[in-house]
């Protein structure tokens, strides 16, 4: 079992790539992948409540369902926090069991042995 952080960087301004990025960290954790997702740039976007459900792809590759199923696995949902402030986004706006992390964070992140996958 491999300890993956994806690494999104997409959001409503490339949607493909955004749902690329879920779907991958989705499959990871139905394979028994520990999996965390580090979302930074648009996509930090991802983490914030309504977003994922304005990203149409055709069906199963729905933002807000593979965000729902990753949530659902407890999967952690890490928002980088200057991108996030840089939006000007209030905490309570993030999806339920997200949390705005530090730089440090990420750094532990990779030191505790997840290898970063990004998209």
């Amino acid at each position: 079992m491999a300890s993956l952080l994806y690494v999104l960087t997409h959001s409503t301004e490339d949607p493909d790539r955004a749902v690329t990025g879920l779907a991958a960290a989705a499959a990871a954790l139905r394979g028994g992948h520990d999996v965390a997702l580090w979302l930074t740039g648009e996509g930090v976007r991802l983490g914030v409540q309504g977003v994922a459900e304005t990203l149409h792809e055709p069906v199963p590759r729905s933002a807000a369902s593979l965000l729902e199923a990753l949530e659902e696995g407890a999967v952690p949902l890490y928002l980088e926090r200057s991108s996030f402030e840089r939006r000007q986004y209030e905490e309570s706006a993030i999806r339920p069991g997200a949390q705005v992390a530090t730089a440090e964070q990420l750094a532990t992140l990779l030191a505790d042995g997840r290898s970063a996958v990004t998209l």
